[in-house]
């Protein structure tokens, strides 16, 4: 049975690229809130010092994570190139034996992947 599949990714941002990433980042999470009904969440945070920013990403399942890869899989190459530099730290929780899984070490060799949900629960609206 799928469950929910979340991935959060720590990148350094390039020296002298902190406005565009902002800009670009910012454009990027509009696209993707427009063009993914099913991702959960998915929010951007930057570091006190400007130097990394982190993205976390909530699926109902690891289907979502897959179109969520196929969606966006040209921005994630001109972003790691452009003003996005080398990757800090990622990693997947859920989706034990998903092929996503794989598609994410292509990215990320050392990601850490935690792939078995043992309990918890996603609130759509809290009081």
């Amino acid at each position: 049975m799928s469950t929910t599949f979340v991935y959060t990714g720590t990148y350094r941002v390039r020296p002298g690229r902190l406005e565009d990433a902002r800009k670009k980042l910012a454009e990027h999470a509009e696209f993707v809130e427009a063009n993914e009904p099913r991702l959960v969440a998915f929010h951007v945070f930057i570091d006190a010092d400007a130097e990394t920013v982190s993205v976390v990403q909530l699926h109902r399942d690891p289907e979502s994570m897959e179109f969520h890869m196929k969606v966006v899989s040209e921005h994630i190459s001109s972003a790691l190139g452009d003003y996005l530099g080398e990757v800090v730290s990622s990693h997947v929780y859920g989706g034990s034996g998903a092929p996503i899984v794989d598609s994410i070490r292509q990215y990320d060799p050392g990601v850490t992947v935690v792939p078995e949900h043992l309990a918890g629960f996603t609130r759509s609206t809290a009081a």
